[in-house]
């Protein structure tokens, strides 16, 4: 009984001391596993970072009846972060993990994300094996598989691109007209008395006295239309047009006595329609007549003039409407005053802004905004605007892209809805509304925004920011197009346009911000442009001294840690 007991002591002893030397073989061995990381540097995209694993188990190497738990594992300083473990197991284990066989050995795949952290950017990425056989357990040492997290798309700037601004549609000069008829007796071309003294002449000298001496009307000359009426024989009318125009333009020319220009031989310049057909097509068109429609057809039908009168006289009560109704408002003379309204100049609109700026047109006020630089400035100008016209949409519009350009964005919110409430959703609000939302953080309304801003050019550029943060890196290089601008240049960078990307760093107006230069010392990185690396990011950190930490930890400028230069810029 004794000597059995010792047996199956001794037996016991030789299977935990054989599963002690399998694991210690093992672990002792661990360095003939390879891996390799896809990509080599891991990469942050859309705000994750993909782990792409291959590992390769030598022959006789994976023991059959152990078991194994491979755990990626994310450390840096002051964290650590455990990704989804990887389960093997040798041939002989009845378990769910993947199978490694021992005398041809095996291979394992493994494919993981997760959410990306500033702090990871530093960082290494080990796995961890814990190797069990029976009731027996190793721990190996950690093998460092990679280093870093290349997160250059964390640099984009959270910011649309131009506000679009309504325009204020001011013009300095404006051309405007005053007309006044002269009708006449049928075959007649004196001017009745009774004319002279209608409410349409007594407006055109009001209006011919008051330009005369306003400085900020200018007269640029006046045209005489005279006409007959299409009815009667073409040798009449040919003449009493003409007399027509002859005896409104001495009228008009006695109005205009003193007015400065009126005496230049091509101030007064006339007109004559003998026969006016298309007068009369509108004039009957117009009409309340029960056969107009048969009168514009003949007069369609029928070239010649005398053709037509004679088909319109066989109707014969239709032709006894056409003389009360129509005919008497074509013997007629237009004189037509054509002016030039002289506006404000940009000094005068500011100096009336700050006296009264109530006495200000809406044109005028919102132009002074457009001219005007300053961001603050722009913000009182056009929250006068909405004081003083709080029914016009552009004002608040304009008021909320000022508002975005300080930085107020919850001020500027709220007078982009004003202004998309007053104007139905227009586009260049909802681009406004974009950039501020995106400056918000919220990107999936301002996404929203911008796709209903059509046509409004300035969107692409918000769009171009989403799509850097989607990780679409071609749609926002299209989205940026030629752009000048960091963002650009960054789209152009994640796509892999290296020269691309340095055009639309060179130009604009950042392009000598320090993070333009930092960002042009990665592209240079990219293409193992040392000199070009060491140039870029000494601009860059002696314009901000933050980014020599910075660069210190980014992974872009991995195979310079060691480098003695590289080391100098950012110590």
């Amino acid at each position: 009984m004794k000597r059995f007991l010792f047996l199956t002591s001794v037996v016991a002893l030789g299977l935990i001391m054989g599963s002690c030397n399998d694991l210690k073989k093992m672990a002792a061995n661990a360095d003939d596993i390879n891996y390799s990381v896809n990509p080599k540097v891991l990469e942050v995209h859309n705000g994750q970072v993909a782990v792409n694993i291959t590992g390769n188990f030598p022959e006789k190497y994976f023991r059959k009846k152990v078991s194994a738990t491979l755990t990626p594992t994310l450390v840096w300083d002051g964290g650590e972060k455990a990704l989804t473990p990887i389960y093997v197991e040798g041939e002989k284990v009845k378990g769910n993990g993947q199978v490694i066989k021992y005398k041809p050995g095996g291979a394992f795949s493994y494919n993981d994300k997760f959410d990306y952290s500033p702090e990871m950017r530093r960082s290494k990425l080990v796995l961890k094996i814990t190797a069990v056989k029976g009731t027996k357990e190793a721990e190996f040492d950690p093998e460092d598989i990679a280093e870093g997290i290349v997160a250059t798309p964390e640099l984009v700037k959270m910011n649309g691109g131009k506000s679009s601004n309504a325009a204020s549609n001011f013009k300095k000069d404006n051309a405007a007209s005053k007309i006044a008829a002269i009708n006449y007796d049928k075959n007649k071309a004196d001017i009745k008395s009774s004319e002279t003294k209608k409410d349409e002449i007594a407006e055109m000298q009001k209006y011919i006295k008051e330009s005369k001496d306003n400085d900020r009307v200018r007269f640029d000359g006046v045209e005489l239309k005279s006409y007959a009426s299409p009815e009667g024989a073409q040798d009449i009318n040919k003449k009493v047009s003409n007399d027509r125009s002859n005896s409104a333009s001495k009228f008009a020319k006695n109005e205009f006595k003193g007015v400065n220009g009126a005496d230049n031989s091509n101030f007064f310049k006339t007109l004559v329609t003998e026969e006016d057909w298309e007068g009369f097509k509108n004039a009957v068109q117009n009409s309340n007549l029960a056969d107009k429609d048969m009168i514009i057809r003949v007069i369609n039908m029928n070239s010649d003039p005398d053709k037509r009168e004679e088909e319109i006289r066989n109707m014969k009560n239709t032709f006894d409407e056409l003389e009360k109704e129509v005919l008497p408002s074509l013997r007629r003379s237009e004189i037509v005053i054509n002016v030039t309204n002289i506006g404000k100049t940009d000094e005068e609109i500011a100096k009336q802004y700050k006296d009264d700026p109530s006495k200000l047109s809406f044109t005028e006020i919102m132009h002074y905004g457009e001219i005007t630089e300053d961001a603050n400035k722009r913000v009182e100008i056009y929250t006068k605007a909405t004081e003083l016209f709080p029914e016009e949409w552009s004002a608040y519009n304009n008021l909320g892209a000022a508002l975005y350009e300080t930085k107020d964005y919850q001020a500027a919110k709220v007078a982009l809805e004003k202004a998309k409430s007053k104007s139905n959703g227009n586009a260049t609000v909802l681009n406004n509304m974009g950039n501020v939302a995106l400056s918000e953080g919220n990107v999936e309304e301002a996404e929203s925004n911008y796709a209903s801003a059509t046509g409004v050019s300035e969107a692409s550029a918000g769009q171009g920011v989403i799509a850097i943060k989607k990780g679409q890196y071609a749609n926002a290089s299209q989205f940026y197009g030629d752009d000048c601008s960091f963002n650009a240049g960054l789209a152009k960078v994640l796509n892999k346009e290296n020269e691309a990307a340095m055009t639309a760093l060179n130009c604009g107006a950042e392009k000598d911000d320090a993070l333009n230069f930092y960002l042009k010392a990665v592209v240079c990185a990219r293409k193992a442009d040392n000199e070009g690396v060491f140039n870029n990011l000494r601009t860059a950190c002696q314009k901000d001294s933050s980014l020599k930490d910075f660069a210190a930890k980014d992974v872009e400028f991995i195979n310079l840690f060691e480098n003695d230069t590289f080391k100098s810029i950012v110590k």
